[in-house]
């Protein structure tokens, strides 16, 4: 959905709350506690309330899904999308709470661009950041391009949205972005255990092993029963394969029988990409995984070759967003099972 230029901010903000129901809401469960934007509060971004204190930026068009934790006493962040979000998400966090900001916390699910490219934005505010300690080679071979998308932050804050507010923060971002080190893009905390408990909050950070990178980590916020998959899941999407980021099938499925096993029927699921849900949408990427597993498998037993695979369709793929990576997902598995 796009905002009109003639739109006021407050205006554009009653059309998003006038227009949830039109919202593909994956779970009837949480329909009605998953409202289009934060009520009375003119944020820069589309903040969804998922929770009470749970706030999550949902767009399909601009990368991961990131995650707000906000307390009175604290604030945690969920990744970081692109330079000219990063600003602005510090500024919807000081405007949702009404009141300065409180120490902020930041993990990164994983190292890909659309969740980390914010960083340098970030960090530098961060009392504290995680990340997996694979991630951390990966996130410092990216600077020389995350600084060059911050240095393009103005015009691409323009195609998201003609806020002025929005712009200003961008436009500061850019003047800084050359000056952007390792040190300001990579999260402080390497992550090195199956199971770490964040300091003073009642947050978990669990590491199953490789899917759909070597660095995949699922937060989970105990007290609230809410929990970020990163990449792990797309919900109704076709799952995206990197190969040079470590992702393996088998792993992937092994990550998601685990990450399962943390929920319950009233768990709340914000995915990597795709709109939240419950335990369900986890459910749907293990079966997505398994049964495309299953069926590259019989087609190499039947000898069939990999140009041939990577442009076949099964039923459990109908109706998948991302289209265009389908066979990308296929042709990773063929050559993960070949091996």
């Amino acid at each position: 959905m796009t905002i009109q230029s003639a739109l006021s901010r407050r205006d554009a903000l009653k059309l998003f709350a006038a227009t949830t129901s039109t919202l593909a809401i994956t779970s009837p469960a949480i329909a009605s506690a998953f409202r289009s934007l934060v009520d009375n509060k003119q944020t820069l971004l589309k903040w969804y309330q998922i929770k009470p204190n749970h706030y999550a930026f949902v767009d399909l068009n601009t990368g991961g899904n990131v995650l707000l934790h906000l307390r009175e006493d604290r604030c945690t962040l969920i990744d970081t999308k692109y330079p000219h979000f990063a600003g602005a998400i510090l500024d919807d966090a000081h405007t949702i709470l009404a009141a300065d900001h409180p120490p902020l916390t930041l993990i990164n699910t994983h190292h890909h661009g659309d969740h980390t490219a914010g960083n340098g934005a970030i960090i530098p505010h961060a009392k504290a950041s995680y990340a997996h300690k694979n991630a951390i080679p990966r996130i410092q071979s990216q600077l020389d391009r995350f600084k060059q998308t911050a240095q393009n932050a103005v015009d691409q804050a323009k195609q998201y949205s003609d806020s002025e507010e929005l712009e200003s923060i961008a436009h500061q971002i850019s003047s800084k972005a050359s000056s952007w080190t390792n040190q300001t893009i990579t999260p402080t905390t390497a992550v090195d255990k199956a199971v770490t408990t964040i300091p003073s909050t009642e947050i978990t950070l669990h590491h199953f092993g490789a899917g759909h990178t070597d660095n995949d980590l699922v937060v989970h916020f105990e007290n609230d029963n809410v929990i970020h998959t990163g990449d792990l899941v797309f919900a109704g999407l076709h799952p995206f394969f990197d190969p040079s980021a470590g992702v393996t099938a088998k792993g992937w499925v092994n990550s998601l029988q685990r990450t399962l096993a943390l929920c319950d029927s009233k768990t709340t699921v914000i995915p990597g990409h795709g709109q939240p849900g419950t335990k369900a949408i986890i459910q749907s990427q293990l079966d997505y995984m398994s049964q495309l597993i299953e069926q590259v498998q019989k087609q190499i037993d039947a000898g069939t070759t990999k140009e041939a695979v990577a442009e076949m369709h099964w039923d459990f793929m109908d109706g998948l967003g991302f289209e265009r990576i389908k066979s990308r997902a296929i042709s990773a598995v063929y050559d993960e099972l070949s091996q």
